[in-house]
């Protein structure tokens, strides 16, 4: 990040964010489980030392996303420390330091967008595969509507020596006795994240889980924002085909619609999914060439949807 940018970051008064860290193109912050799990703890160092509320979050190999709220000078300092702390233990297992890392910090405004950003970030750790609750360990996914809190237990900080509790944490500041840390998680989420916030949005486990397997369009604007790109499973698609089907023609099937309705629906589904046009070929069974053609033509380009 340039100086300017950072100082814009500081400049942000008290509100809610998505921090979202770069993306790494040649190489991971994270290796081995050993160093997801010390990601989770550095996670609770931020919020231990920053003044930070962490609402959400998903380790990924290469980046890092969190929902919270906080200043934008401790979103920072956050930001700081977290690169500080991963890039030693990343030295200290024989890889190169972090330089020149960066991140982007999106301000969200109201509650609709903070539903959407927490299920993105929820979302985030189902590349390629169908996203159900709780199925990715480094996220805070499985805290919410569910009982493995109580089942994923560990050792408490206060019947730890503190030789240990160092060793565990990289630091040697002094951490809550009631702190949970598990033999192959690390500090367990369930000792910093603040599951409130998803009780207040989501309107009992039903519309959590339906949001966060349903909500395709929304999980592909917030990846606009933030300009990344996003990966659907051939179940995933089929899934948004119907979607789309129900939306737009009304639950009819494929085989009903005539050749146009097939192109309109090839145009919803690159335009609003990003789906390529040999996913949306095989999905809705128009040959690709037809789709290429209908997906870049004038006379589709100002099709409302």
């Amino acid at each position: 990040m340039t100086r300017t940018q950072r100082e814009k970051v500081k400049g942000k008064p008290l509100g809610y964010f998505h921090l979202c860290t770069d993306g790494l193109k040649d190489r991971k912050l994270f290796n081995s489980i050993i160093e997801y799990a010390y990601g989770m703890t550095v996670l609770g160092l931020i919020v231990l030392k920053f003044d930070i509320t962490i609402y959400a979050f998903s380790l990924m190999p290469n980046h890092i996303h969190i929902i919270m709220k906080g200043t934008g000078a401790n979103a920072l300092k956050s930001f700081d420390y977290m690169c500080k702390m991963i890039s030693a233990n990343l030295v200290k297992n024989g890889f190169p330091p972090l330089e020149d890392y960066g991140f982007k910090l999106v301000e969200i405004n109201d509650k609709e967008q903070m539903r959407k950003e927490i299920i993105y970030v929820l979302r985030n750790g189902f590349e390629k595969n169908f996203a159900t609750p709780g199925g990715y360990m480094w996220s805070s996914g499985w805290l919410y509507y569910s009982d493995m809190p109580r089942l994923i237990t560990g050792e408490k900080a206060a019947e730890m020596s503190q030789r240990e509790i160092r060793r565990r944490t990289g630091t040697k500041d002094s951490v809550p006795a009631e702190w949970i840390f598990h033999p192959v998680l690390g500090l367990s989420p369930s000792s910093f994240v603040d599951t409130g916030m998803v009780y207040k949005l989501f309107d009992g486990v039903k519309d959590f889980e339906s949001a966060l397997v349903k909500d395709y369009e929304a999980y592909v604007k917030t990846a606009r924002e933030l300009d990344e790109s996003v990966e659907f499973s051939s179940l995933e698609i089929h899934d948004i085909v119907g979607q789309v089907l129900q939306k737009h023609y009304g639950g009819r099937s494929l085989k009903s619609l005539s050749q146009d309705e097939k192109c309109k629906l090839a145009v919803i589904l690159s335009r609003t999914y990003t789906l390529n046009s040999y996913q949306i070929s095989t999905s809705i069974f128009l040959k690709e060439v037809i789709v290429k053609q209908v997906i870049n033509a004038k006379d589709y380009q100002h099709l409302t949807i």
